[in-house]
């Protein structure tokens, strides 16, 4: 994969970080949402340039999660940030992020289902 195309595929929001899959994974209390973080940090990552040198920590996956099921992870990050949560990697910063992310990755997902009716 070219770099052009690995950036374009990485800023989209379906398209996450291990890190930011794993971070989330402990925050949340619902099963069937750790399960299916787990289900996406189990597929292959996006294919890295050739010239790519990060390792494992760098991948990326594109998650393929249900409309309902990002509003449910969403509002667990939300309830996470407001009660002062963290996560082992977040807990120098707080959660700065989590609840963006989700939440464009929500609006991804209505958008493309407003532009499928």
């Amino acid at each position: 994969m070219d770099w052009n195309r690995y950036k374009a595929l990485c800023d989209t929001p379906d398209v996450c970080s291990r890190w930011l899959l794993e971070q989330t994974r402990e925050l949340l209390d619902e099963p069937s949402l750790k399960f299916r973080l787990n289900d996406g940090l189990s597929a292959q990552p996006v294919p890295k340039p050739d010239d790519h040198e990060g390792d494992a920590a760098t991948d990326m996956f594109q998650m393929d999660l249900s409309l309902p099921e990002v509003r449910a992870l969403r509002r667990q990050i939300e309830a996470a940030a407001a009660e002062g949560r963290t996560s082992s990697g977040t807990r120098g910063r707080g959660l700065g992020g989590f609840v963006e992310a989700w939440l464009e990755y929500e609006r991804y997902l209505e958008q493309r289902a407003d532009n499928d009716q």
